[in-house]
């Protein structure tokens, strides 16, 4: 069994506040990962564990447990500094350091020796001998002849006596196995996906016997889910890694409502601090057409924290939702559709980065009244925050089907096609197509009005393909 490396490091499309931009899973898949594997070493990240900075017992773990760590200082990220705290009381030995060579570290940690890198272009420059640098440096360190003290206080503090964490080598050994079973059955569940997904394609081309078959070959998939959710049992508790390949393997399934009764029970006891998972609640319960509940999880979150994009674009989807719920009552549709068009640009203003909420404000905007200032004001602060991720995260659904949207509200015909295109070719989950075909459909229903159906029915044949 691999001894395991840990890897401390921001994840997705971060800046320094300025003009430096780096997407960390693209460092972490292109660089750190391979030289990791090179060193003969199993890499072991928490990439999924957005619960609003909590830090939770599987990290603990993993800083005590596993082996080896690389720590990537890049913009000085908060979470790798504590962390990193934690190692460095721990292990004397055992940790490298990496940062993106623009980086400005700050004065305690400047002394550390640790490898530069440049991410430039949305690439690593000199990737492959990069990678060689880093392997290099795990594989001299895991000799404990030649390994060198990496832990300042083992340097400043010579008298200072590191735990035995020899006394733990069970719990560290149990540890590993807990880490391999998870992966396995991580591997287990994305084949699951992939293979609903193949038969939900062929549902949609077939009709009659076939179509029902295709229905069939689905719930037995969504079963073998959710019998690995329920052998699970207690242990998902703590599993967080499981917990979350469960809620996106439901949600790429459509299954919000197997979202909502594996996490309401983890937000009621061990998660009540984790922000991200109440805001998955929020999601599911909202998809499920539990609306009330939705609104008061994410009123309780803004009222404690304030406003922020997620929870704020989550906040408009409820309101957006109770809009169409309320279709045949035009005083409270309007209502409900001010509501949404007030969360979402209060989420939006609250970090104008993220366009999710901005789009979603625009297209409601557009929707009530095409001249409202407002849709004057935000299109090109939106504009230009997708623009941005265009040239970085081309591969994101929610990119590319946020660029659709841009171009369908300026009638742009031959933008619009070609960001579907490119959205589709991303492998989007099913409720993620239906999400962008409902926007479509009030951008198109404003349209036609204004401009007929027969100028318009290039973004109908656009919607179809989307359902």
């Amino acid at each position: 069994m691999a001894s395991l490396c840990f890897v401390l490091m921001p994840f997705g499309v971060k800046t320094d506040g300025n003009k430096k931009e780096i997407d960390f899973n693209k460092v972490y898949d292109s660089f750190i990962k391979k030289a990791i594997e090179r060193a003969g070493l199993s890499p072991v990240r928490a990439d999924e564990e957005k619960g609003g900075g909590f830090i939770h017992k599987p990290m603990y773990e993993r800083l005590l447990y596993c082996e080896f760590a690389v720590a990537d200082l890049s913009f000085a990220n908060a979470n790798v500094f504590y962390e990193l705290g934690i190692r460095h009381a721990v292990k004397p030995f055992t940790t490298v350091s990496i940062f993106e060579a623009n980086t400005k570290l700050p004065f305690d940690v400047a002394p550390l020796r640790a490898l530069p890198y440049s991410f430039e272009a949305g690439e690593i420059v000199d990737c492959e001998q990069k990678i060689r640098a880093l392997s290099d440096i795990i594989r001299i360190n895991l000799d404990a002849q030649q390994a060198q003290a990496d832990s300042p206080i083992c340097e400043m503090i010579p008298a200072y006596i590191f735990p035995e964490l020899d006394t733990l080598k069970a719990k560290a050994d149990s540890f590993k196995e807990i880490i391999n079973e998870t992966n396995n059955t991580k591997q287990k569940i994305q084949m699951l996906v992939k293979q609903w997904k193949r038969w939900d394609m062929k549902e949609k081309g077939s009709a009659g016997e076939e179509q029902v078959s295709c229905g069939k070959e689905k719930n037995k998939l969504s079963e073998q889910l959710k019998a690995i959710e329920k052998e699970a049992g207690n242990g998902l508790k703590y599993n967080y890694d499981l917990v979350y390949a469960l809620m996106s393997a439901y949600k790429a399934t459509n299954a919000f409502s197997e979202v909502a009764g594996m996490i309401q029970p983890l937000v009621k006891r061990e998660r009540k601090g984790d922000i991200y998972l109440h805001q998955q609640l929020a999601l599911a319960l909202n998809k499920t057409k539990q609306r009330d509940e939705a609104e008061q999880i994410l009123n309780d979150i803004i009222g404690k924290y304030g406003p922020d994009p997620e929870t704020n674009g989550l906040l408009g989807a409820v309101y957006k939702g109770l809009m169409d719920d309320n279709t045949g009552d035009d005083l409270l549709a309007a209502a409900y559709r001010n509501k949404s068009i007030e969360a979402y640009l209060d989420g939006f203003d609250a970090d104008p980065r993220d366009f999710y909420p901005g789009v979603n404000a625009l297209t409601l905007l557009f929707f009530e009244n095409a001249d409202d200032p407002r849709f004057k004001k935000y299109f090109p602060l939106v504009t230009y925050s997708v623009e941005r991720q265009l040239e970085t995260n081309k591969n994101n659904y929610w990119v590319q089907a946020t660029a659709l949207e841009l171009a369908a509200l300026q009638m742009n015909e031959a933008r619009s096609k070609q960001f579907l295109a490119a959205a589709l070719t991303c492998n989007p989950a099913k409720w993620e197509k239906e999400t962008t075909a409902g926007n479509l459909k009030k951008i198109y229903a404003k349209a036609a009005l204004l401009q007929g159906e027969e100028k318009t029915a290039w973004l109908m044949d656009c919607i179809e393909k989307l359902i």
